[in-house]
């Protein structure tokens, strides 16, 4: 079996259907992944554990003893295993699927059929989100390898410490130790008596601070280094002064730039010979990198629940988001006693329009009913695509004859619209609407049922009008 190539981002794809393996591995291949595609649960885990590739695509239901949730959670539990980014593709598209799915592991949803286009966008969102797992990963090592650094150089100057109190013969060769580690070490460190009074601090936390040595020497650490713990009961030397032994705290603050910074702080107690408390330590380390590439790693995944929710082209919620809020807007109308209406809408002649002038200008005309749609509606309405030319309203709180006016106003807006399929042509593309009412007892299916047959009444009643029964 190849290896992947270790000049591309590699890609493992585990899908038993050949057809939507061929498929899959194309798109991912066109986009620039290095491509291993296995057909079962078996084979991915084996693949997966010699090439440790970053991004992984399962197919839910697969042959074999392993499907791709279970295959999920081995990848989770593996070495390194919760920064690898996994997209699950099925033909289960319930919301107790969707939350079994997410809680294994799975970083990305997307139901089958998959769609090229929409295929290759989930790739760049998780070449994406692959890259932001790599960045925390890294900070994360570095943040622990300092921490260590940090908890050893502490240990460090408390030995130096007690030997200087305890032996005088030692006391000079203590006090260079004391000066060494000052130095060296990469972040800032402060020692601060019970008065808040700055007894010591090394180049780094001036730097930090952006304050001179002298300005330290004659000011209160909340004056030199200002922060929201000050003055408050989660004050570091508050704390160790009743009894705390070890305090760790993130900061934001703003940098001596102006800019906002990020600090991790580590206090312990400062003690003196007989053991009394002096004052506290605190190590002080910029973590600016590791929380940016958290946030990063955020905004990754906020773009993927608006994908996953959200029709690219028109800028409209998806058929999966109407299938969820259909029977949550039907409970709710019969809770209250509120009207609800539905509206469903087909562009006429459609195939015929992209026969003629290709399928860019077809989708022009699309987005052109999305912004229509989008400008038309209330805040509380949902407009979705449904499929292809087929777009579904629903219409909270609204009776079928406000809807039907409603959809007379939204098919004269769109037939008034003129599109330039070709030079100097211009061409106006008319729409059927179906509305309709949901009736006392009702389900969510039925009432888009009688909605799509009201839009097939007035397909077949010659086109460009709307029907409400």
């Amino acid at each position: 079996m190849a290896t992947l190539s270790p000049h591309k981002e590699p890609l493992l794809i585990v899908e038993d259907d050949p057809v939507s393996r061929k498929i899959l591995a194309q798109v991912a291949e066109n986009a620039g992944f290095a491509v291993q595609a296995c057909a079962d649960g078996e084979e991915g885990w084996a693949v997966f554990q010699r090439e440790r590739p970053r991004i992984v695509v399962l197919d839910w239901l697969l042959a074999g003893g392993t499907d791709g949730v279970s295959l999920c959670r081995k990848i989770r539990r593996a070495e390194g295993g919760r920064f690898v980014t996994i997209l699950m593709v099925t033909v289960q598209d319930r919301s107790q699927d969707l939350e079994e799915a997410l809680t294994a592991g799975v970083t990305y949803y997307m139901t089958k059929p998959v769609k090229r286009d929409f295929f290759r966008a989930w790739l760049a969102a998780a070449r994406k989100n692959s890259e932001d797992m790599r960045a925390l990963e890294e900070h994360e090592a570095a943040t622990i390898h300092h921490r260590l650094e940090l908890e050893s150089l502490n240990a460090q100057l408390e030995q130096a410490i007690d030997r200087a109190n305890q032996m005088a013969a030692e006391a000079s060769r203590a006090y260079i130790e004391i000066n060494q580690i000052f130095k060296t070490v990469a972040g800032g460190i402060l020692l601060i008596d019970k008065q808040f009074n700055i007894l010591r601090h090394n180049e780094a936390f001036l730097r930090m601070a952006g304050a001179t040595a002298q300005a330290a020497r004659s000011r209160k650490c909340y004056e030199v280094f200002p922060s929201s713990q000050c003055h408050t009961p989660e004050c570091p030397v508050q704390k160790i002064k009743k009894g705390a032994e070890r305090l760790e705290n993130d900061l934001e603050m703003t940098g001596p730039d102006g800019g906002t910074v990020y600090y991790h702080v580590l206090a312990t107690p400062f003690r003196g010979p007989a053991g009394d408390l002096i004052g506290i330590v605190e190590h002080i380390t910029d973590v600016t990198s590791r929380v940016l590439a958290e946030k990063a790693l955020q905004a990754s995944e906020c773009r993927y629940k608006e994908l996953s929710s959200t029709d690219e082209l028109t800028g409209l919620f998806n058929k999966r988001h109407f299938n969820q809020h259909l029977e949550m807007e039907v409970a709710r109308a019969r809770r209250y006693g509120h009207p609800l209406s539905l509206m469903i809408m087909d562009i006429d002649n459609f195939k015929q329009y992209n026969d003629t002038y290709g399928h860019p200008a077809g989708d022009l005309v699309l987005a052109a009913l999305g912004k229509l749609l989008k400008k038309s509606l209330r805040l509380n309405d949902l407009a979705c695509r449904y499929g292809g030319e087929e777009f579904v309203v629903i219409l909270p709180e609204t009776e079928g004859e406000t809807a039907l006016m409603l959809a007379e106003r939204i098919r004269e807006r769109f037939a008034a619209l003129e599109f330039t399929p070709a030079e100097q042509l211009v061409v106006r593309v008319t729409l059927s609407l179906g509305v309709s009412q949901l009736k006392a007892e009702e389900s969510g299916p039925a009432l888009l049922q009688r909605a799509d047959q009201n839009l097939y009444a007035a397909k077949h009643s010659g086109r460009n009008r709307t029907v409400y029964t």
